[in-house]
């Protein structure tokens, strides 16, 4: 067969990924390189023109959307070069290929080829039966950070036995007890987590010599996608796979890793050529996406990292319009510019569905939400929930309306249980049952409980003397829910007369809500971020209606869920909203980046540690590069906190970007 056929359409340096096809090879991929072809083409060459057999050859990448992309395409390209009846090779994440190498080789790690594989959610509960059984009180030592914990020592290759030597603290003390429980626990019900999937593979390779010979000689030719986003497991792993014939290439870029929060390392790819000898590097540096402004403003700001390998992203396609630069007055400025350039370009003809608007935290979609909702612009969130869908905003909003209307039965059963108080199904019927004994909801007994404790609350609660005497009558039936009575009773006379922002701030202290998830992890810090936000748009109903500023809230939010609900075309031609972690491997005509402020971008937990800052700075960087013809920044002068406006700094990384390749406007 003819290669050229196969090396049609590639520039010199992609040429050669491609037809490197023997010992290790690192190729530093640029953003909109090339990559998934160059990938893909050296399949196919592999294939045809070195006779490799496909099951000889594995490909490895991060997701299942990205492994069953690269199938089809190589499938496709076998299919234009007439190649036929040829088996696709083995392509699928770390973790399908963990699984799949764990089930054939299940009795040697103790279990069956039938063993079941736990979610997060079956490992909490297994890890929260744990503590409960050692007296562990799960609200000050919560199962979702106990497994954090294990999982993180898993992805870093640390056995029960090592924990106590790698972590020290309070909480990891816990860990320690726990951790080799909870995984004589898995074993004993032939199960494993999602974490084990690798950490079993990667020691089952390590020791047993048969094993680890049987895949070195099945996998001849290693592929593996994204190379910068691997940890300690996925690291080891794939030296194992390739010590024997070192026929291994990995791709990726090192100004494109920004997941070191979930344990990625990208000195595993800086470093790749200390782990092989003779190693072949090439660098796929044109970039075939972006205007030769945007590229200039990614190369400016990337080259202030001081650790990166030397190369430079360059284009053939046109300079391109200036980035704008606004600088909004506040956060809801901010979302009225965004608005007013979309709509200048739809009239230009330019869909929604290639847009996109990226920020660094989630709490930030806010504004933007209200802004489209308003105006009728249809969205989606890649990612992630919209902000007045997310389950915190949601528990908050339901305890809000449980103190404006305690009749609101659907709101009162999402939080009667939250935080876990033992209000299960059955607490629910035996508190229906006394209610419907009084000819009441749920929320009126507990509220007319509450004051059979409490009557001087008598007349505020519009409730009769009779009543309140014949339930008081009956309270050894219900006594035993006395706190939770008390607890909701509290929170809805507090609430009269108050502020929204008063209550929302009496309720997460009474409930002790947030101490109920704050575990320290990622996840929960970006959930505290939300109700920050949800204080924020409080303070704002507050300041402007006074008491009445709850019941104003309710009813607006009532509409934007009503708007939300209608907020489909059924065209799929939406606007993206996103995170900057989000947008990695996407790209769109149109980029807008909000918040482009110190402590937001780059964010503040960055400040005291240099490398925190360049993943901070790779993070702008993706950003930049996912804009095909045109970038949007925008920073705001003030945002509104919980004190009030907070004057904003622009980010350094504005600073970093030529003036000249700029247009700068402002709210003044």
């Amino acid at each position: 067969m003819n290669p050229d056929r196969i090396l049609e359409g590639l520039n010199p340096e992609q040429k050669k990924a491609v037809m490197c096809t023997e010992g290790p090879l690192l190729v530093f991929a640029g953003a909109g390189s090339g990559k998934t072809k160059v990938i893909t083409n050296r399949i196919a060459y592999l294939i045809t023109q070195k006779n490799v057999k496909s099951e000889d050859i594995l490909a490895v990448t991060f997701t299942k959307k990205a492994a069953g992309e690269m199938q089809e395409r190589v499938t496709k390209i076998l299919q234009d070069l007439g190649v036929e009846g040829e088996k696709i090779p083995l392509i699928g994440t770390f973790h399908s290929i963990g699984a799949i190498m764990l089930r054939q080789n299940a009795e040697i790690v103790g279990l069956g080829n039938n063993f079941s594989i736990y979610d997060s959610d079956d490992s909490e509960n297994m890890i929260k039966e744990i503590l409960l059984e050692r007296d562990i009180d799960i609200k000050q030592i919560k199962p979702s950070a106990i497994s954090y914990f294990i999982s993180s020592a898993k992805n870093d290759m640390i056995a029960p036995e090592q924990f106590p030597f790698h972590y020290g603290g309070f909480i990891e003390d816990v860990v320690a007890d726990i951790y080799p429980v909870y995984q004589k626990q898995l074993q004993a019900q032939n199960a494993v987590d999602f974490g084990d999937l690798l950490y079993l593979t990667v020691k089952l390779l390590e020791e047993n010599q048969n094993v680890r010979s049987r895949y070195q000689e099945r996998f001849k030719y290693l592929l593996i996608d994204e190379y910068q986003d691997t940890n300690t497991v996925q690291y080891r792993f794939a030296k194992l796979l390739a010590e024997k014939h070192h026929n291994i290439c990995v791709v990726g870029d090192d100004d494109q890793g920004i997941y070191a929060w979930r344990g990625a390392n990208i000195k595993n790819i800086q470093s790749f050529e200390n782990d092989f000898e003779n190693v072949t590097v090439v660098k796929l540096e044109q970039n075939y996406r972006s205007t030769k402004n945007v590229i200039k403003a990614a190369v400016n700001v990337i080259q202030q990292n001081n650790s990166r390998v030397d190369k430079v992203l360059w284009t053939d396609n046109n300079e391109g319009e200036k980035i704008s630069i606004y600088q909004a007055l506040d956060q809801e400025d901010e979302a009225e510019y965004v608005l007013s350039n979309i709509r200048l370009l739809q009239q230009k003809g330019v869909q929604l569905r290639d847009m996109a608007i990226l920020y660094r935290t989630n709490y930030q979609s806010r504004a933007i939400e209200e802004a489209f909702l308003k105006s009728g612009i249809p969205y989606k969130l890649v990612g992630g929930f919209r902000f007045y869908e997310r389950k915190e905003i949601k528990d908050i909003i339901s305890f809000l309306r449980f103190c404006f209307n305690p009749k609101d039965e659907l709101s009162l059963d999402r939080i009667l249980n939250i935080p876990p108080r033992k209000m299960g199904p059955k607490a629910k019927a035996e508190l229906h049952s006394f209610a419907k004994e009084s000819a009441l909801t749920i929320g009126e007994f507990l509220i007319a409980a509450y004051v059979c404790e409490n009557r001087e609350n008598l007349k505020e609660s519009g409730f009769s003397k009779d009543l309140i005497d014949s339930l008081s009558a009956s309270k050894d039936k219900w006594k035993k829910y006395l706190s939770v009575i008390s607890l909701f009773g509290n929170l809805y006379f507090y609430s009269k007369g108050k502020e929204l922002i008063e209550t929302i701030d009496y309720l997460l202290e009474r409930v002790r809500y947030i101490e109920w998830f704050d575990d320290g992890s990622e996840e929960s810090i970006m959930k505290k971020d939300n109700i920050t936000e949800l204080k924020n748009v409080a303070s704002s109903y507050s300041k402007k209606h006074g008491i009445s500023s709850m019941e104003v809230f309710l009813n607006e939010i009532n509409i934007i869920e009503q708007e939300q609900t209608k907020n489909q075309d059924g065209t799929g031609n939406y606007l993206n909203l996103m995170t900057l972690h989000s947008s990695k491997g996407l790209e769109f005509d149109f980029v807008f980046i909000i918040g482009a402020e110190e402590g937001l971008l780059p964010h503040s937990r960055s400040f005291l540690e240099e490398e925190e800052l360049e993943e901070e700075r790779r993070l702008c960087y993706v950003g930049i590069t996912r804009a095909k013809r045109k970038l949007f920044i925008t920073f705001a002068e003030q945002r509104l906190t919980r004190e009030g406006f907070s004057s904003q700094l622009p980010s350094r990384f504005l600073g970093e970007i030529p003036q000249d390749i700029c247009e700068y406007y402002s709210y003044r």
